[in-house]
């Protein structure tokens, strides 16, 4: 319980932490920080036992974490997609319905599940019925595959990686990738193993499962957030090195530019593109030579747009 207590407090100020951190931005790794949050702190002992007679009893709100997991790792897969330019239309639609399909088939196996009292060990009570098997692999495999492909995409990324914390979040991603396959092929065969009666090999693989759990989440957090981190860094380097250009090609345009009379805007990056427009305009109006260090100023300007 005390892991996951911690896990639980990781997440939540995670979560809290990519609030902040994406604010005015696309908040699809905020959501998945919410996601994973709420599925682990439900699935705290004592709040456990607390909530699910609420429920009924029959332990309905382990199928809400094990569906809440399955849409975490659902935003998971496509915002980490979209953070490093991986996105494209038909992995939205592919995950979807992939989700969509995975939460149909573990709810008709549950509600078709004999129903326990609740119980905090609901694999380890019902473990033996074929049903509960079906419910714990597919949903598993689900998890297991979209980990992968999360960290499939990562590291195919890797070399584009612009930050320290941006490169040390995709390798985190891509072992929380591989711990998640584990995962999938431990939880396939201590279910089956279960339902054919093999308790022993079920209580030996327990240790690995115990591991493999917890290190994935921890990784895939981790990486998310140094993800997120890397991006603010590389924004705040490139809104500096856009602040440097203009003031260095703000002169020249002084000197040179044309005024062609663009609407207002605060954003640095426009206003340097404008700039970097109306000096070459000017100059070929005027028919005047660029000095050198003129040159050097617009190739400045040209490198920091151009920079990520």
């Amino acid at each position: 319980m005390i892991l996951a207590v911690v896990q639980a407090l990781l997440l939540v100020g995670g979560a809290v932490a990519l609030t902040v951190l994406q604010r005015g931005q696309d908040r699809t790794l905020t959501m998945t920080f919410v996601l994973f949050s709420a599925t682990i702190v439900a699935g705290i002992d004592p709040l456990y036992r607390a909530v699910d007679p609420l429920l009924g009893g029959r332990n309905v709100l382990t199928l809400v974490c094990d569906v809440l997991m399955a849409a975490g790792t659902s935003t998971l897969l496509w915002g980490v997609a979209k953070a490093v330019g991986a996105a494209r239309p038909w992995m939205r639609n592919t995950v979807v319905a992939s989700c969509s399909v995975v939460v149909v088939v573990i709810v008709v196996a549950f509600v078709r599940i004999d129903p326990a009292p609740t119980t905090t060990t609901f694999m380890l009570v019902v473990g033996s019925d074929p049903l509960a098997a079906v419910y714990s692999i597919v949903q598993t495999s689900y998890l297991g595959v979209a980990l992968a492909a999360t960290g499939l995409i990562c590291l195919l990324r890797l070399r584009e990686a612009h930050t320290g914390p941006d490169r040390v979040g995709l390798w985190f991603l891509v072992a929380g990738g591989v711990l998640g396959v584990v995962r999938m092929v431990v939880v396939a065969v201590m279910d089956t193993a279960h339902v054919a009666g093999r308790v022993d090999v079920t209580r030996t693989l327990a240790l690995p499962y115990d591991v493999t759990t917890p290190g994935a989440v921890l990784l895939v957090a981790s990486g998310m957030l140094l993800l997120v981190i890397g991006h603010r860094l590389g924004q705040g380097r490139r809104s500096r090195a856009l602040q440097r250009a203009l003031l260095r090609l703000e002169p020249v345009h002084a000197r040179l530019g044309t005024d062609n009379a663009y609407p207002d805007t605060d954003d640095p990056a426009t206003r340097l593109s404008r700039l970097i427009v109306e000096v070459n305009d000017g100059a070929r109006r005027h028919r005047t030579a660029l000095s050198p260090a003129d040159r050097a100023a617009l190739a400045d300007a040209e490198a920091a747009l151009e920079s990520h």
